[in-house]
Formats: structure tokens, C-alpha cells, sequence
């Protein structure tokens, strides 16, 4: 017993959860939250507000009260517990402490004497709570706890109260208020000896149904009471079977209607949240045979997952008003860890009598709320002819009710308004939207209303705002302006006019509306006209009856550029709402109505500028345009296969776009004037806009990084050609670069849909240019000393005079880089035609590359392998001291000149080496020195 109430009570036990720290925005529609009617309990700690009702009151004062259950209320006096639980009676009042307490147990002394000896400490009086819905009703009570001493054992059978609808008990109506106990206490927990009765309620105009989960070892059962008119004994009594199926928990939640799986039998709808750990919904139809009559399951819905508690919460409801009503389930312990959501609500669409097995709709609420708690039909609330309905989610916050309005469709996917705990002014609630009530007006408005409890020893009462629908006229004339003739002489007109939502004009007080014109709203320049105060925005506020007013505003038009894009015009339209009063008494929402959410707030209408463009005022253009590059002199590019190319060196600084546009006719279009015409040209960044230039018309354009807008003219005129020529400065191409791509885009205000942008790309051939001198230009040099045989020469000084020489590359523009080399190709002289040596390479030296010296291939350097003389090495430091070879002096012989000879490579006079030597890692210059040696004639 202990565990059942410690665990699988979760709905009537304090659960501690995470909060969810987000929010989740909704627009508030009709249920005020600025004027509630927010009521307290006596005792802290009694859970005033675990169950709550409305209830109409016509014996006796005539009056509309909230009805609150405070299950753990401390016992009345005269009653032997400490703690027993009650109801309490709210007048719709301001007075947050003015609720009496029924003190159901000690209103019929009969009773009370008949239990003397059984246990109504604990009981949880008030778990649930109900009010039938006929004129003149009555109110159902329930204790679930409530143990029955019979003989040497206790039963916690549980034990309901009814009485008049006056609140009192009332012997003539002994047949439903004598009455209140449903099990049998001789037996045991596997059959009605624990069963519970009354942790869930439903009353009607002939039946009482319970909820007993506790049956056939918490298999769980649903008990019928139903009551014959003109029988004055006990009721006849009907109930599910013993299918031992423990620990499902049948019962655990309970509605009743018509209109669910037939038109003439009620139907008693109850969850089992434990059913396969799932939890599960089972529909049944009452048989009313004698006093042992049948609740017969019809149809049977599962849960999806496991420890959702599917069914411990069930509503009934005509969502989109078929006839036929639909059926809400809660699961207030889902959850989806992806998603971060918990607590779902299902919704079962009914198919003339049926229902499918898969939800129709799944909403779902933030983490740890415990969302689908309480999920409760709540009424048409803003009488759209629709049923609504309500779901708690106590642990989100403070708490939140979201109402989901009904439609043809059924319902949308996000709630119509959420309110939360926290925006109940003075309400201090922590789990707001425990429990729900609703479907009745309490201040005769014809709104039906809600109450909220919760686990805060508070409840709150919301009640309904008359919802208005509007209709709004809005109208600007003239349709077509001649801006030659035309100062002041635009009007808006605005008219509005309501009706309430429940067709009643009962209600003759005037509304006061604000309303908004806005000109020319959609222009994104200054607006092309005004009212007459300079503003180009109108605001006032009209008082309206339900027949209506309106009013005149006048405009002028101003200078005017943009003659094709109607001027359009706003009215957006408001409730300007009384300041409530500070009072001590409940505020008249009857002076406080809404617009309904159906009803567009804003309308929209334009007029149009007069313009040569036909009878239709309508501008048919018809723009085209060709382009091509051209280089400075405007002589285009070669093409090949439909693509230019240019060949780009360092020493082209410019090149053109030219641009060809017209209006003209062709066979299926017009080429009426283009109003607001201008070509918007994109360009890459290897490109920089140096000029404009057109013969044609007054060409504006402005440029910014990588793009030209050019105005073509307002308007471009039918029949209108023009030649643009768009200068670029080419600094920026790179020896990366492949093309060039531009794209040009025309676009006009008037109606021409077929515009493209044009592509037009010039493949970039890049050349490159550089160029060398050699130093000395012109070098001399003479024979002198001995001449020795090949076979006796050493070293470089030994076989002639030097021949040196210095050749520098400089390449203009842009490095190489990785991208490749320069080479420098050598034709050496190195022999006369006889053979003979001619000039010697001893060595070539690199400067500006990443290699020293140049060596080519098949030993063309320093064939001889001869040691290198010193003044080679001209770059080392000279640290050690030269000794002179002496040297016999020979005798001065007369030399004959000889006639010059041109040795050539080329006319074979000298033999040539062909050699390369690559310049690698050279930036913009590098310089080889050649460094050589003339040989004196010698023999072999």
C-alpha cells in the first residue's frame, strides 16, 4: 500500500524535477491574466489546489463558484483524524482568502456516526472533484484513501461525497448522496479489498463513474453508478472484469461522453499509465443489466514509451466540430533527450466512431515540465465555434497552461496562447497548471472560462475576453495619379466596424481603436508622397460602435523618380485598451474585448503613376544588351569557340568593356519606356574601374570594390539605344590567372521578367618579356708571355690572358616564383675551325639565383680539370701571400702584326658549345659571370 501511494500516485505527490531554462513565446489571445481571480488556502501544505471545478449555483443564492480540493486538509472538528482532506467553496470575488471550507465529512451526522470505526485519517478528501453540468447539478467529491474497518481488517476502499447543488446535503436526494461507496470491503487486495475508489471522478445527469486503480491487485477497474429517476434505493452498479492483468493501473484517469464510439451510449474513456510499461488508453460502453452490469472495453490505444505514463491524463473534445469527439492523451513523463523536450500530449482524431492506432498529432512540451499532466476540455473559449482545450505543465518554471483553439483541422501545432505562473500578478504559484478546469462562464459574458490549481495552496481563476471581429475598410483614391496635376489631391479612407464572436450586439458600448496609415510603404527611398503635416506615417485612434466610422486623410505628392513602382499604402489597426482599475473588485472584461486571431489587422492597397506606357498604365520594356572586351584602341579581342583572348604583358595598363543596350520592339514584346533602367557590372578583383564614357546619354555610374552601377536613364525610352564603353586598368592580373569574368545585369522598375545576367569571360593569355645586357660590350685583350705546350699547362694563368664577362636578365612584372624558370642558352666558342682552343670557360658564377655556379653538362667547364688561378677566386679573401715564380727573362722578339679575323659560330670560323644554365629561384634579376680564358697558339 505504501509503495503504490509512494510511487504510482505521482500525480497527487510533490515531484521534485529540472527546470528547463528556455521559453517558448506565444501571443496571448483571450484569457486575461491582467484581472484574475486568484484564491488561497487556509492550512499550508494541504495541497489546496490538487483538483478543482466550476459549478453554477441556482438553489438557493443564485451564484458561480470555483470549487478547490485540498486533499491533505487538516481534519474538522468532531472527526477523529488529524488529517483528512476537504473541499472548499470560492465565490468569483477579489477576495483571495474568502473560500469556506464544505466540511463534507460532518455534513450528514449519519454518516459519521456509520464510520466511527473506520479510518478517514489520510483519506485525501478532494483528489477529485466534479460538478454536473445540468441546471441545478450536483458536486462529487472523492477520497481515495479512505480504509474501511470491516472485522479484524482494514480496506482502503476509498469513498466519494455528493450533494445538492447548493453544497449541502439534502436527505430527499438520499438516492445519489447516501450512496458513496463502490467496492466490496470483505475482500482482499486481489479483488476490490484495496481498490481505491474515487482517485479519479466523472459525473453525469444519470451516472457517477470512478476510478478504482487499486482492483484486482492494481490490475485497476472503472465502476458505473447509475442512477434510475424514479428508483429511490441504491443505484444499479457496473464494472470491468478480473482479467488479471495486475498493476496496470486502470482507473488512474477518467472521462465520460457521448459522441465517442456511438451517438446514443456514453462512452468512458481511462487510462492505465502502466499498461506494458507503456501505458494505455481503453474505450469502453456501459451495459446496465441489474446491479451486476458490465463496462465492456470497445477499443484499446498503447502507449509508445515505456515510462511515459501514457493515460494519466484523458480529455474529450470536439476539436473540429464534426460531430463527432476526439480524444487527448497525456504522457507527462516523455521525454526526448535529442530534442530536449518532455511530457507529450496525444491527439486522436475520430473517424465517425473509430480511431486510429497512431496519434493524429503528437505536441510536446519543454524538459522535466511534467507537460500532459492535466489535459482538460475547456469549452468554445473564444466562441469560433470550435471546442478548445488545455494542457499543464507544472515543473516548466512556475508552471504553464497552453490552450490549443480547435478548427476545421483539427488543431495547429503550436498552441494559440501559454500562460505562465510567473504572469499571474500576485500569484506566487511554483507549479502552476497542476490541475484544469473549465467549459463554464462564471461572468456571464458568453466566454466561457478556466480555473488553474496547483501544488501551491492557490488556485487562480482566468476568465475570458469577448472577442471581437473586425472589419476594416481602407481605400486610397484617386487609383491613377497625374503627377502634373496633383498637389493635394490624394485620399485615404478608413472605416471600421465589429462584431462579437458570439453574434450578440447586446453590447452597444463604442471601442476605441488606434490606427496606423503608412505611405508609400514599400518605397526604400524617401517616400514619393505625404501627409499633409510632412509625415509619411498617420497614427490616430478612432471610438467605434458596432455599426461603425470612418475617416478622411489627405496626401500630396511629392518630386517624384520612380514613376513605375505603385505608391503603397498600410493601415495597421489596434484595440486601445482601458487602464483596469486599481480596485478591490474583479475587473468588467466585457470593456476589455480582443481581436479575434482569425481577423487581419493590416490591410494593404496601392495606386499608380500616371505613364506613357498605354491605357493599362502598365511599362512592357523590352531591354537588351551585348558585350565584349576590346583593348585601348576599341579593337576587340580575337574569339575562338564563342571566347575572347588577350595577351597580357606588363606593358598593357588598360583594357574595355563595351557595352551595347536597347529598347526596341521584337514580334512578342513591346518596349514601352524602362523606368528606373540600370546595368550593375561585376568585376574580379584583377580588374580596377578607371572610367565611364558614353556619346549617348548623361551617363551616372558609382563604383565600389568589384562592382559598377550605371543609371541608364529614367526612363530609357522606347526605341533608345546606347553605347557604354567601361575602362579597366589591368594591375591587378597575375601569372595565376587563366580568365577574366564579368557579369552584367540590366533591371528596370518596369515589366519586363525575361532579364538574365550576361556572362562574358576573356581568356588571359600572359606573356612574358624579359630582357638582358651582357658587360663588357666591347673587350680587348692582347697575347703575351711564353707559349707552352697542352701537356705542360697547369693551371688557368698558365694557358692565356682572361676573357671575363657579366650578363644580367631582368624580368619586368611579376616573379616566377614555383611556377617555373628562366634559362640562359650559351653558344661558347670554345676552339678555332682547326680545333685549336679558342676561349677556355673556367668557371661561371651565379648571382640572384639559388644555386652559386653554373654547371652544364658533358664537362664543358674547365675541360683540362686545370687548377684554377687566383684571380678566379677574387671573392675569397686574400689571407696568405703570393710568391713569385722566378722567372727567366727571354729576349724581345719582333712581332708582325697579323690582319683581324671574325670568328663566328655561325659561318663556322669557330666551333660553338651549346649549353644552358638555369636561373632558378631568380626574382626580378640575376646576373652570371663568365669567366675565361683566351689561349695563345701552342702545339699539341
Amino acid at each position: 500500500m505504501n509503495e503504490f501511494n509512494r510511487q504510482s500516485l505521482s500525480k497527487n505527490t510533490v515531484v521534485l524535477v529540472l527546470v528547463m531554462s528556455a521559453a517558448c513565446c506565444c501571443q496571448a489571445f483571450n484569457l486575461d491574466v491582467r484581472s484574475p481571480c486568484v484564491k488561497e488556502g487556509k492550512t499550508a501544505g494541504s495541497f489546496f489546489g490538487l483538483s478543482v471545478a466550476l459549478h453554477e449555483q441556482v438553489v438557493g443564492e443564485k451564484r458561480h463558484l470555483l470549487l478547490v480540493g485540498a486533499p491533505k486538509e487538516i481534519a474538522e472538528s468532531g472527526v477523529s483524524a488529524n488529517e483528512t482532506g476537504d473541499v472548499y467553496a470560492c465565490p468569483i470575488t477579489a477576495d483571495r482568502k474568502d473560500c469556506k471550507r464544505l466540511n463534507l465529512l460532518t455534513s450528514n451526522s449519519e454518516d459519521i456516526a456509520y464510520h466511527k470505526n473506520d479510518v478517514m485519517d489520510g483519506m485525501w478528501l478532494g483528489v477529485s472533484l466534479a460538478s454536473q453540468s445540468q441546471p441545478g447539478g450536483r458536486v462529487l467529491a472523492c477520497g481515495h484513501r479512505f480504509i474501511r474497518n470491516f472485522s479484524t481488517n482494514f480496506r482502503m476502499i476509498g469513498k466519494c461525497y455528493v450533494r445538492g447543488n447548493d453544497l449541502q446535503y439534502n436527505t430527499a436526494d438520499s438516492q445519489w448522496q447516501s450512496y458513496n461507496e463502490v467496492c466490496n470491503p470483505s475482500d482482499n487486495q486481489n479483488s476490490e479489498g484495496m481498490c481505491l475508489a474515487g482517485m479519479s471522478a466523472a459525473i453525469t445527469q444519470t451516472e457517477i463513474f470512478l476510478g478504482a486503480p487499486g482492483c484486482f491487485n492494481w490490475q485497476g477497474n472503472t465502476f458505473s453508478l447509475w442512477y434510475k429517476p424514479e428508483d429511490k434505493f441504491e443505484p444499479m452498479k457496473s464494472k470491468l472484469p478480473n482479467s488479471n492483468r495486475g498493476n496496470i493501473y486502470i482507473g488512474y484517469s477518467i472521462a465520460v461522453a457521448q459522441d465517442v464510439l456511438s451517438k446514443d451510449k456514453d462512452t468512458v474513456v481511462t487510462g492505465a499509465p502502466r499498461d506494458e510499461a507503456k501505458g494505455s488508453v481503453t474505450m469502453a460502453e456501459v451495459y446496465k443489466a441489474g446491479i451486476d452490469g458490465e463496462v465492456k472495453i470497445k477499443d484499446t490505444i498503447m502507449g509508445e514509451q515505456v515510462g511515459s505514463y501514457f493515460g494519466s491524463s484523458v480529455a474529450i473534445v470536439d476539436l473540429n466540430n464534426d460531430g463527432w469527439k476526439d480524444l487527448i492523451v497525456g504522457a507527462p513523463f516523455y521525454f526526448d533527450r535529442r530534442n530536449g523536450t518532455g511530457g507529450a500530449v496525444y491527439v486522436y482524431m475520430n473517424q465517425n466512431g473509430s480511431f486510429r492506432k497512431n496519434a493524429s498529432m503528437v505536441l510536446t512540451g519543454p524538459k522535466d515540465s511534467a507537460f500532459g499532466i492535466a489535459v482538460v476540455a475547456i469549452g468554445d473559449v473564444n466562441q469560433d465555434g470550435f471546442q478548445d482545450f488545455a494542457v499543464g505543465a507544472p515543473y516548466y518554471s512556475t508552471g504553464s497552461v497552453s490552450i490549443w483553439m480547435g478548427n476545421k483541422m483539427g488543431i495547429d501545432q503550436k498552441p494559440s496562447q501559454v500562460i505562465y505562473g510567473k504572469d499571474i500578478p500576485g500569484g506566487g504559484f511554483q507549479t502552476f497548471g497542476y490541475s484544469i478546469t473549465g467549459g463554464l462562464d462564471v461572468d456571464k459574458n458568453s466566454y466561457p472560462d478556466i480555473a488553474v490549481g496547483s501544488l501551491d495552496d492557490r488556485v487562480v481563476l482566468l476568465r475570458a475576453r469577448p472577442v471581437i471581429h473586425l472589419k476594416n475598410y481602407f481605400n486610397v483614391t484617386p487609383e491613377v495619379i497625374d503627377p502634373d496635376n496633383c498637389i493635394e489631391c490624394i485620399e485615404a479612407k478608413v472605416c471600421l466596424s465589429y462584431t462579437f464572436s458570439t453574434g450578440s450586439a447586446s453590447s452597444q458600448k463604442s471601442i476605441t481603436f488606434q490606427y496606423t496609415v503608412e505611405a508609400d510603404q514599400q518605397s526604400s527611398r524617401s517616400p514619393r508622397v505625404r501627409f499633409l503635416n510632412d509625415d509619411a506615417k498617420y497614427t490616430d485612434k478612432m471610438s467605434v460602435n458596432p455599426s461603425g466610422d470612418c475617416r478622411s486623410l489627405k496626401l500630396k505628392l511629392m518630386t517624384i523618380q520612380n514613376k513605375v513602382a505603385p505608391i503603397v499604402f498600410l493601415l495597421s489597426v489596434s484595440l486601445v485598451e482601458p487602464v483596469p482599475s486599481s480596485g478591490q473588485t474583479l475587473e468588467d472584461l466585457s470593456a476589455f474585448p480582443v481581436i479575434s486571431q482569425k481577423d487581419a489587422q493590416t490591410k494593404r492597397t496601392e495606386i499608380h503613376i500616371q505613364k506613357a506606357c498605354g491605357t493599362d498604365n502598365k511599362c512592357e520594356s523590352n531591354l537588351q544588351m551585348t558585350a565584349e572586351f576590346t583593348d585601348e584602341q576599341n579593337m576587340p579581342f580575337a574569339t575562338q569557340n564563342g571566347q575572347q583572348f588577350f595577351s597580357y604583358s606588363t606593358k598593357v595598363k588598360k583594357l574595355k568593356l563595351m557595352v551595347n543596350v536597347s529598347n526596341v520592339p521584337s514580334q512578342d514584346r513591346k518596349a514601352e519606356d524602362a523606368y528606373s533602367a540600370s546595368l550593375n557590372v561585376t568585376f574580379p578583383p584583377s580588374l580596377s574601374f578607371s572610367s565611364q564614357n558614353s556619346k549617348n546619354i548623361n551617363l551616372q555610374c558609382e563604383s565600389s570594390t568589384g562592382v559598377l552601377l550605371c543609371t541608364l536613364g529614367d526612363p530609357f525610352k522606347s526605341n533608345q539605344r546606347v553605347e557604354i564603353e567601361i575602362t579597366f586598368e589591368t594591375s591587378g592580373i597575375t601569372l595565376d590567372m587563366q580568365e577574366i569574368q564579368t557579369q552584367l545585369q540590366l533591371s528596370t522598375s518596369s515589366d519586363q521578367n525575361d532579364l538574365q545576367p550576361l556572362l562574358r569571360v576573356l581568356m588571359v593569355d600572359y606573356e612574358l618579356h624579359p630582357f638582358f645586357n651582357i658587360l663588357p660590350s666591347d673587350f680587348r685583350t692582347e697575347f703575351s708571355g711564353k707559349v707552352i705546350g697542352e701537356s705542360a699547362m697547369k693551371s688557368t694563368s698558365d694557358i692565356g690572358s682572361p676573357v671575363e664577362f657579366n650578363l644580367t636578365v631582368v624580368l619586368p612584372g611579376e616573379p616566377l616564383g614555383n611556377r617555373g624558370y628562366l634559362e640562359v642558352v650559351f653558344q661558347w666558342p670554345s676552339s678555332v675551325a682547326n680545333k685549336k682552343w679558342l676561349l677556355y670557360l673556367s668557371e661561371i658564377q651565379m648571382t640572384g639565383t639559388s644555386k652559386p655556379f653554373c654547371v652544364p653538362e658533358n664537362n664543358i667547364i674547365n675541360p683540362l680539370n686545370l687548377n684554377v688561378s687566383e684571380r678566379k677566386t677574387r671573392r675569397r679573401k686574400r689571407d696568405e701571400a703570393s710568391s713569385e715564380s722566378e722567372q727567366t727573362p727571354s729576349k724581345p722578339r719582333a712581332v708582325q702584326r697579323k690582319p683581324p679575323a671574325n670568328l663566328d659560330c655561325d659561318t663556322g670560323s669557330a666551333l660553338c658549345q651549346t649549353f644552358t644554365c638555369p636561373l632558378l629561384g631568380m626574382d626580378k634579376s640575376a646576373q652570371s659571370h663568365c669567366q675565361s680564358t683566351l689561349m695563345e697558339q701552342h702545339d699539341a
